[in-house]
């Protein structure tokens, strides 16, 4: 799934189709994981959160892109066509918990030196600093962006 959009900086909102069994498995188990890499650096993030799904129109037409026809299609009925308007369209919005991440620390050449070190002293080459933020952390940067916005 792609991210739709963020909210308060941190909560994550995706686009989705009420019919499939995605929808089903959140009313279950709402606790999710989302993962995110960039392949080029190694850097990465890991979100815990509560997903919840909200299917009020307005949320709906806020973040609707026409490119959502593809993935939904069009039923030929006139109300199921993948439009704003089509009642199977919802977002999920993952209200973040905890988040560990990890940036890439030092230049190239500096991660290169690192990761020859470890080949040769058998260490760990640390090449990457790793934080994690707590949903104490979390609730704090998103009041905060509450007072920006």
């Amino acid at each position: 799934m792609a991210v739709a959009a963020r909210e308060d900086g941190i909560d994550f909102l995706f686009h989705t189709n009420t019919e499939s069994g995605k929808t089903d498995e959140l009313a279950t188990d709402p606790h999710v994981n989302l993962g995110f890499i960039k392949s080029s650096t190694g850097e990465w993030a890991s979100i815990s959160g509560i997903a919840d799904i909200d299917n009020h129109k307005e949320k709906v037409k806020q973040y609707y892109t026409p490119t959502l026809k593809a993935w939904v299609g069009d039923l030929g009925d006139g109300v199921h066509n993948g439009g704003p308007d089509d009642p199977r369209l919802a977002v999920i919005k993952v209200h973040a918990k905890t988040a560990t991440y990890a940036i890439q620390k030092g230049t190239a050449i500096s991660r290169g030196i690192e990761i020859a070190k470890g080949t040769i002293t058998g260490n760990a080459a640390s090449t990457n600093r790793l934080r994690e933020l707590t949903e104490e952390e979390l609730n704090t940067f998103r009041a905060s962006q509450q007072l920006i916005s």
